[in-house]
Parts: structure tokens; C-alpha cells; sequence
């Protein structure tokens, strides 16, 4: 069974790891961004308060699935921010900078998860339309409102040639079919991290331009592992 689960706000910020001077997003939540997600709605315990670093949930969420659809056009905008050197109780408006900011503009998403220990505790949350540590969408002020679609048995798809509905992580040899997908976009995007937050894995994704069409069509799937989830085909990444 899979629960899918739609995501949205007013702005949103995924950062990319190796930017420095400006704070570039990536243009979708990365597996590990929906894994945070799915932790603050169940209420995983991270274990900050032993360390700024922790990230204990990842241990939880092992054998889980998810899949990402897109569902409003990827729209950015940049803004300055003010960051305060703060090492004091006070702070001092003296010692600040301006970062520049790349942001999402009303962000919208659709999740599906399936598998793992807190499953059934996620669906508890979700039907009940509540969570535990409030969620956001990659920085602590872009806050996230979610709607909970449904819980759907998934029926795997077998062939080759195919439309998907979601992001598709790239596993083994997928072959594209560009002239009907139109216009498509590449990211690689960090797929799991250790209890500390070091990066273990990543991913290369291919995501639609999705103005101009919503799905990427396909000649051969690879290794990708493809269900039908009500009425959308559905590319999974693989377990954490």
C-alpha cells in the first residue's frame, strides 16, 4: 500500500550543499528533505539536543520507499537576506552580511511513501490532518501546510515505453524519449544521510519542465521501479 500526500507553502528553499556565497535551491524536496518531512509529521526524535548534528531518525525510516511529483510549475525568485554574526546572548547588528537567496515561489509537491516501521504511524498523522514538530519546506521560515490524498494499492508496471507522473532517479540504462517530453531538467540531489548528517548517497534525477508537459515519457525504464498509484505511474527511489 502506498500513502500519497500533497505539500505546499509560500516559499521554499532546498540548499544545495556545495554553494557558498549565495544559497542556491534545489528546485524539489531531495529524498532527504522528504525523509525530514516524514520524520516532523511522525514525530522522530532527531537528538539535537545531544548535538547540533544529529539526525537520528535515519535509523527509523529504513526499508521506506518514496516517489515526488511536482505539481505547480517551478517558479523562482532571489532575495537578500540579513545573517547576524551571533556568538553572543544579545547578538550584534554590527557584525552582519547580506546573503543573496535563491527561493521556490509557492512550492507544491506530491509525495507517495510506502514500507518501513513508521508507516502505519504515518498514516495515523496524515488522516487526522496533524503532526508532531511543525514541518517546513527546507528552512525553518518556509513553513509547510499539507492535505492528505489517500492510502492506494500499488500495481507494478512492467513495461518499457512509458509515461511517468513523478521525478525519475536514474537506475541503470533509462533511455528518454525527448521528442515527447518536450523540455527536461537533470539534478543530482543527496539521497541519504547518517545519523550525523553526512552525506552517504546520491542520485541523478530527471524532473519535466512542467509547463509544457507534466510527465516524462520514456523508451526504456532501466532499473527504475515503476507502479501505477491511482491514476499516476510513479517512480520510485530506492529503499533507505
Amino acid at each position: 500500500m502506498t500513502l500519497v500526500f500533497d505539500v505546499w507553502g509560500d516559499l521554499a528553499m532546498f540548499r544545495k550543499p556545495y554553494t557558498t556565497t549565495s544559497m542556491v535551491s534545489f528546485p524539489f524536496p531531495p529524498p532527504t528533505a522528504v525523509c525530514g518531512l516524514i520524520a516532523a509529521i511522525v514525530g522522530l526524535d532527531h537528538g539535537a539536543s545531544e548535538g547540533a548534528l544529529k539526525a537520528e531518525y535515519w535509523d527509523r525510516v529504513r526499508g521506506m520507499q518514496v516517489a515526488l511529483g511536482l505539481r505547480r510549475p517551478v517558479a523562482w525568485f532571489s532575495t537578500a537576506v540579513n545573517l547576524i554574526k551571533f556568538k553572543s546572548p544579545s547578538g550584534d547588528m554590527g557584525e552582519h552580511i547580506q546573503v543573496k537567496h535563491q527561493l521556490l515561489k509557492r512550492p507544491a509537491y506530491r509525495i507517495y511513501v510506502r514500507g518501513g516501521e513508521v508507516y502505519d504511524e504515518l498514516k495515523k498523522r496524515l488522516e487526522r490532518q496533524e503532526f508532531i514538530f511543525t514541518p517546513y519546506l527546507g528552512v525553518a521560515f518556509a513553513l509547510a501546510e499539507y492535505s492528505y490524498v489517500g492510502e492506494f494499492r500499488e500495481t507494478p508496471v512492467e513495461e518499457e515505453a512509458m509515461g511517468i507522473d513523478s521525478v525519475l532517479p536514474l537506475y541503470g540504462d533509462v533511455r528518454l524519449d525527448l521528442q515527447q517530453s518536450g523540455c527536461l531538467h537533470s539534478e543530482v540531489v543527496p539521497f541519504r544521510l547518517d545519523g550525523i548528517r553526512r552525506q552517504q548517497e546520491t542520485v541523478n534525477v530527471i524532473y519535466p519542465e512542467y509547463r509544457v508537459n507534466s510527465r516524462i515519457y520514456l523508451r526504456n525504464r532501466g532499473d527504475v521501479e515503476v507502479s501505477l498509484v491511482g491514476t499516476e505511474r510513479v517512480a520510485w527511489f530506492e529503499p533507505w
